[in-house]
Order: structure tokens, then C-alpha cells, then sequence
């Protein structure tokens, strides 16, 4: 994925190489896969993995360097590359990688370039991402079709599930919240389900890319003034991604946001959205005070939600957006309110 454009930025900034560690995104972004005491090295000519005798993979575009005694082949391999000033991803080391690598080398912070590397999507990532948004609509009207669950669990029991079953795992951990929990952003499924809304937020991982996708539904019959709640929200969510274009400040969007949400903005406790790709929170972030920017390739949710713990109502309606030369809304389920029914 975009090596020629980390060799350039090696160029540029005077660097011999990119070096990863095994668990950080951009491993997993460079080469799909992860490998325990895993190190990558990208340099201006090659690009290497430094590995246990454990793991002979084969990676396109890699070579695979194998060490018996770490210490000592390390020092011995990156002395052979002539590596000694080395770009690194200063927001995902930890403290003990940091010094290993001042140790060795010198270093600069090299994470902004890679997050905005990682931000415009290829052909394939959009593609991977896609799929990864059909099995949460197929998932979701499945959940539907099959209402037959009497706990928040049950739900996300039968999504981890469905998931597996269609060759997917699941993004994180679903967020299935009914009546009053729905309004906590984050509630942690537990209780039985009874009458008033019911937030379903899950996402699936596919060939290593996320989806992210929440639906509110109702169990029972609504009152006009939940209805009329839903319908704000979900012409909040609609207008937002139609202010959607290339170039926009994700700040202003989020601002655009709460004049839409009027009176009712202290009720929205969260950003309007985030980037996704192979973490389910990437570049763009659309809070308050972003600065980050709506690119062309970029894929991003639109999230508003509204909490209202005074009357005890949440809800939250969320879509993938993919902006290409065309704005894109990946995720297809139907956002017209659904009333399900307690067997």
C-alpha cells in the first residue's frame, strides 16, 4: 500500500527508513498481516520484515530477514542496510520501544504522515471496506427478520455469530442499548429488553477493514414525541452528509451540526464522526475543534445522537460515507423507523 510515496517522504525528510513494530496499525496496514516480535523496515530500496525463525510468510513487496539471536542479528542487520536515521510512529510505541529505537537510531515523528497516508483509500481498500458494509446490512436485517431476543446480550451474541458465518468477524465489541441505557454513548449490553428505543451499533472486520453502521429501532409502539425525536435526528444525520464535499474543515461540519441540533444540542455528548479504514477510529476525526479535512478517498461515519437522560431516551443513527469523485453512503440499511415486537 503507497510505497512509492513513503519512499519519497524518505527522500524528502532525509531519512534511511520507516521502522514499525509488530500491533501497530500501520504494520498491519503495510503488510495485512501481524506477527509476534515483528519489525518492519522501510527503506529508499527495500522493504523488509525482521523476523522470528517462528514465521516464514510470504508478503508482496517484502523480504522477510530472520533472526536467531535478536540483539545480535539486529545490530548486525540494520548496520549491513546502513539504517541510522529512522522515521518512527511516535503515538503507537510504547515506552520501552521508544528507547530500543533511540538506542539505535535517530529518530523523528513520522505518525502524521502516516495517518494521512492511510487516510485516501486505494481501489482495494474502498472495495475491502465495502464488503465489510454489506455483511452489517446483511447482519442487520437479519437481527430484524429474526426479532425473537429477549436480552441486549442475545443480540450481540447473534452478531458475533452472523458474522462468522459469513466469513467476517466483528469490528469491536457491539453496542446494543435499550430504552433507558440508550442513553449512555457506550452502555455495555446487559439487561433484558423492554418497550422504548433500542440502539444497535456493531461494525465488521473484513480482510483486515471496518465497517461501523448504528440503526435505532423501537420495541413497542412509539409516542408521537419519539417519533418526532427519531425524525430530528435522522434529518440532523441526512443534512450532515449532505454538507459532505472535498475540502470541507471536519470542525466546521461537526459546528454545522449543532445548529442543527438547536436547543437540543446539549443532548449530543459526542464527535459527529471518525475515519475508518484498518482501525475503527482513523483520520478524519469530525469534533468540535478539528482541524483535519474532508480528503477525496477518505471513508468517515456521520454519527449524531441524542441522549437525554432527564426523560431517559437515546438515539443514534450512523452510515459509512465514502468520498470519492462521487460522496457515497456505504452503508445501506433502511433508517426509517422500525417497530419490532417482544415474543
Amino acid at each position: 500500500m503507497r510505497l512509492l510515496q513513503v519512499k519519497n517522504y524518505l527522500q524528502a525528510k532525509k531519512l534511511d527508513a520507516i521502522v514499525l513494530f509488530n500491533k501497530d496499525p500501520n504494520f498491519k496496514y503495510f503488510v495485512g498481516s501481524d506477527f509476534e516480535h515483528g519489525i518492519m523496515l522501510i527503506t529508499k530500496k527495500n522493504n523488509l520484515l525482521f523476523l522470528s525463525q517462528l514465521y516464514r510468510p510470504r508478503i508482496k513487496d517484502f523480504r522477510v530477514v530472520q533472526w536467531k539471536d535478536f540483539k545480535k542479528d539486529f545490530k548486525a542487520f540494520i548496520k549491513k542496510q546502513k539504517i541510522k536515521r529512522v522515521g518512527i510512529d511516535n503515538q503507537n510505541l510504547l515506552v520501552r520501544q521508544k528507547n530500543f529505537l533511540r538506542n539505535h537510531f535517530k529518530t523523528r515523528d513520522a505518525s502524521k504522515f502516516l495517518e494521512d497516508l492511510r487516510q485516501n483509500k486505494t481501489k482495494e481498500e474502498i472495495n475491502r471496506i465495502k464488503k465489510a458494509c454489506r455483511i452489517t446490512d446483511k447482519i442487520f436485517k437479519s437481527i430484524i427478520n429474526n426479532f425473537k431476543f429477549k436480552t441486549e446480550a442475545d443480540i450481540v451474541k447473534y452478531i458475533k455469530i452472523k458474522a462468522l458465518e459469513l466469513g467476517a468477524e466483528i469490528a469491536f465489541e457491539p453496542i446494543i442499548a435499550n430504552a433507558k441505557n440508550a442513553v449512555v454513548a457506550h452502555h455495555k449490553p446487559s439487561s433484558k429488553l423492554r418497550k422504548g428505543f433500542l440502539i444497535i451499533d456493531f461494525g465488521i472486520k473484513y480482510k483486515g477493514y471496518m465497517s461501523d453502521m448504528t440503526r435505532t429501532v423501537y420495541v413497542g409502539k412509539p409516542s408521537k414525541k419519539e417519533k418526532e425525536l427519531y425524525e430530528k435526528i435522522k434529518d440532523i444525520q441526512e443534512k450532515c452528509i449532505e454538507k459532505v464535499k472535498i475540502g470541507l474543515r471536519a470542525g466546521k461540519l461537526y459546528d454545522y451540526s449543532l445548529k442543527l441540533f438547536d436547543k437540543d444540542k446539549k443532548y449530543f455528548v459526542h464527535g459527529l464522526g471518525h475515519g475508518i479504514g484498518v482501525e475503527i477510529h482513523e483520520k478524519p476525526n469530525l469534533s468540535l475543534k478539528s482541524k483535519d479535512v474532508l480528503t477525496k478517498g477518505s471513508v468517515f461515519t456521520i454519527e449524531p445522537g441524542y441522549y437525554n437522560k432527564k426523560i431517559g431516551i437515546g438515539i443514534r443513527i450512523e452510515d459509512d460515507i465514502y468520498l470519492g469523485n462521487n460522496k457515497e453512503v456505504l452503508t445501506e440499511s433502511t433508517k426509517k423507523l422500525i417497530c419490532v415486537k417482544l415474543k
